[in-house]
């Protein structure tokens, strides 16, 4: 069988899973098909181009981009909040560029405003390189731009969205302005946070061209390792009103042979054994009964957060983006 998963599990899956199931189940094969939401959901409303088996996107929210994604048909396999991480310096140096504190909470609405000067000596004496606020047109961007959308909004679901739009149609002028200030072009969250190419991990230094980015928390562990190699200080800043990442399986093949096959890895992947896990992979497990509290990576899980209700149809999806369907940047999400 080919499993078609989001980037993001590669790691977890290839070391750990398919070799552990591969044990219990000699007669399965399995290949993994890794890449980002975007790709994996275009591939499959282009009739299914990467032949999967079952499809494991970063979320509901980009799932629902597939026009025959039925949100009652899965089982979750993991959990992770979209964050912003950048350097406390120049977080800081924002903060005090809008009249704040050290240490005052900082949400999207502060985050675009500060981006908008675009370079760093702009808001802070003698800084150098640029304050981009960068999130992915795959999974991790889209899940941010729905999580400040509620927080912009005071909202915690799609129907309190259309609520407070209907009370203060003005609020949408709120939400134009942050995604006009945010970068949106780069089709992969593993590139923007740790690639080259995305140029967060840049030459003269990491985030010396952003003031901060869009990613998941399960990426914190290695990010924290390269700000600490450099001498800097990670700041990670969680939107006011946050949805999690639920990494949705979907079992493409259910007939016959391959679709009993099917059905066993995705129990295998949210068993304990599997779930226990993708915790040192930097993922809250699905599984509520796995414990996780010693896992060093468990550090990096605030749970201290308000976690929202993402959208369970297309239609409900479609709205959110309809708000910033005049830029051109929106073009990037296509339903």
């Amino acid at each position: 069988i080919t499993v078609c998963a989001a980037k993001e599990l590669k790691g977890w899956m290839s070391d750990v899973v398919v070799p552990d199931f591969k044990k219990k189940a000699p007669r399965i094969d399995v290949e993994i098909e890794a890449h980002g939401s975007g790709e994996l959901v275009d591939a499959m409303d282009n009739g299914n181009t990467l032949k999967c088996d079952i499809l494991i996107p970063g979320s509901d929210v980009s799932a629902l981009r597939w026009k025959d994604y039925d949100i009652n048909n899965k089982s979750y396999v993991a959990y992770s909040p979209t964050v912003w991480v950048g350097d406390k310096e120049k977080l800081d140096a924002a903060r005090t560029f809008l009249g704040k504190a050290a240490g005052d909470p900082m949400n999207c609405t502060d985050l675009a405003k500060a981006a908008e000067q675009r370079r760093y000596g702009r808001i802070q004496e003698g800084g150098k390189g640029k304050v981009d606020l960068e999130m992915t047109t795959s999974n991790s961007g889209q899940s941010m731009y729905v999580s400040c959308v509620y927080s912009i909004l005071d909202a915690i679901d799609p129907a309190d969205v259309e609520d407070r739009l209907n009370s203060d149609p003005a609020k949408e002028d709120l939400v134009r302005e942050f995604f006009k200030a945010v970068k949106f072009a780069v089709p992969s969250t593993t590139t923007l946070t740790l690639k080259g190419d995305g140029q967060f991990i840049h030459p003269n230094g990491v985030g010396y061209k952003h003031l901060a980015i869009a990613t998941y928390e399960s990426l914190l562990p290695q990010l924290a390792k390269i700000f600490t190699d450099q001498g800097k200080q990670m700041e990670v800043i969680y939107p006011p009103i946050i949805i999690l990442n639920n990494f949705p399986a979907v079992r493409i093949t259910t007939e016959g042979k391959n679709g009993m096959a099917t059905e066993a890895f995705v129990k295998y992947l949210t068993g304990a054994e599997a779930q226990q896990a993708i915790v040192a992979y930097g993922f809250r497990p699905a599984n509520p009964l796995v414990k996780y509290g010693s896992e060093p990576a468990a550090k990096f899980f605030n749970t201290d957060i308000e976690v929202g209700d993402a959208p369970t149809s297309q239609q409900m999806l479609r709205d959110l983006w309809d708000i910033v369907s005049d830029d051109p940047k929106a073009k990037a999400v296509q339903f």
